[in-house]
Parts: structure tokens; sequence; C-alpha cells
């Protein structure tokens, strides 16, 4: 099976509320998203994990969804942290099958691959949460036995990428329980998150993990960021795609899509 990766796309049908987040992202997502359904051989799947838009009104999702509709296959998203819960959940509560409760958490299968998407969204806040119920919710699942790779989809990175001013906003609570459920089922797990902007790919607690990169802004690599946050740059934009076998064996490989024409 192939699995794309895209992450924090930023959408806005108005005005964008991030400052750096480029005024002409809705044709920048539209070329990307081209890129995806031209891939041959055809995807399978594609995770998405979180800003999804800039603001989270319905109209974001409106255009969110205008954009996405060229794709033929299923889309997994999960929101971040300019997203929001009442409208992600109304925008595609005929695509996804959202959890009851106050989080979009949920359960889902395809192409031989389990799939388990968590809210780590604290509305009005950049960093990330899991709330003790997500965290019940997500040890319920991984202690059922299942033959299929199991690909986690969230937010905010448990995992840090060495740029302490972004790691200290990325997931800030539930991310120790969340190891420790790692630990304990790493040989068929993926994790894939976002927020951070920048792409890399990580071994935590024994799992593989990556996060994906942003076609609405990029930031510099600078591991001496602890005080500030990284520069934005200028390059083109990578996601991943994931050829992965039923026994859980992968390969990740980077495509570029060019963000200036």
């Amino acid at each position: 099976m192939l699995i794309a990766h895209i992450s924090d796309f930023h959408v806005f049908s108005s005005q964008p509320e991030t400052r750096q987040v480029r005024l002409d992202i809705a044709d920048v997502a539209r070329r990307v998203v081209q890129d995806l359904a031209n891939f041959t051989p055809a995807l399978d799947a594609i995770a998405f994990t979180g800003d999804l838009t800039d603001g989270g009104s319905q109209e974001d999702y409106a255009l969110l969804k205008e954009i996405l509709s060229r794709l033929q296959v299923p889309v997994f998203m999960v929101p971040g942290n300019h997203d929001k819960r009442r409208t992600l959940r109304a925008a595609f509560a005929d695509t996804l099958p959202f959890e009851d409760g106050p989080f979009l958490n949920y359960e889902t299968r395809t192409a031989g691959l389990r799939v388990l998407a968590l809210d780590t969204l604290i509305e009005g806040r950049g960093e990330g949460a899991l709330a003790p119920e997500s965290l019940a919710w997500l040890a319920g699942r991984l202690t059922r036995a299942t033959p299929e790779p199991t690909l986690v989809l969230l937010h905010h990175p448990p995992f840090p990428s060495g740029m302490a001013s972004l790691d200290n906003a990325a997931l800030t609570e539930g991310r120790d329980e969340l190891a420790a459920m790692v630990r304990e089922y790493p040989e068929r797990l993926i994790i894939l998150a976002g927020h951070i902007h920048r792409p890399y790919q990580s071994i935590w607690n024994g799992a593989y993990c990556s996060v994906g990169g942003s076609p609405a802004f990029q930031v510099e690599l600078d591991l001496e960021a602890d005080r500030h946050e990284p520069p934005c740059i200028s390059q083109p934009y990578a996601y991943y795609v994931y050829r992965i076998d039923r026994e859980g064996e992968f390969a990740v490989h980077t495509r570029f899509v060019s963000l200036d024409r």
C-alpha cells in the first residue's frame, strides 16, 4: 500500500490569522493536491496531520473541501491548533468516523492498515495536549490484537526535533503516558505528526515517527534555536510517501513540489 503524509496547509478563505502564511496558499495547496492526485502508482490513502485551515471557519473548511475534491482516495485528518472542532466535525462528518464526545478521535482501516487519529487541540493555544479521555481511548485500542500495521496520527509531535523553541510548543500534556504506550507496542507502530513546519523523522521509544512539512511556510533548520523561533526559509515543499506491506515493513520516499512558478 502507498500512503502519503501531508500537513499544515493553513488554507483560509478571507484573511490569514498567522502572519507567516503565504497569501497564495490556496493555489499552492491545489498544486500539492494535484501532485498527489497524479502520483503513480495511485496512492491508497493520505494522512493529513493538522492545521488544515488557518482559522477554522465554515468558509475555510468549504475551501479546503474544494481543494481536496480532486483526490479519489481517503484522506484521514486530525485537528491542529489553528483548526476548530465544531466546524471541522461538521465539514467532514460524512467522510471521517469521529467518536462521540468532545474530542475528534477515531479509528478506521484502509488497504490493510489500521488508522488511529488523535485530537491534541487546545482551542486558543499553540501547544497541544492528550486529555485523559483520549489517552484512555488510545490505550483501549492499542490493547486489541490486530494483524495490520497501525498508523497513529496527531498534530503536536511528542518526539523532539531538537529545536527547543518549537518543541516547547508541541505536545505538552500526555506525552509521558503516550511514551509508555508506545514502549509497550512499538514494533508495528508508525506515528505521524505536523506542527513544526519542517519535515523530519525520528525513532521514539522504539517506534518510527515523522513530522510533515508545510507549504504555508517553512522554517530553517536551526538546532541552536532555544530562545527564539527559527526563521522562515524558501524551499520546495516535501511530503512523504510510505510503501507499507502487510507485515509492517516499509520504505519512506520524499516527494518534492515546487511552491513558486
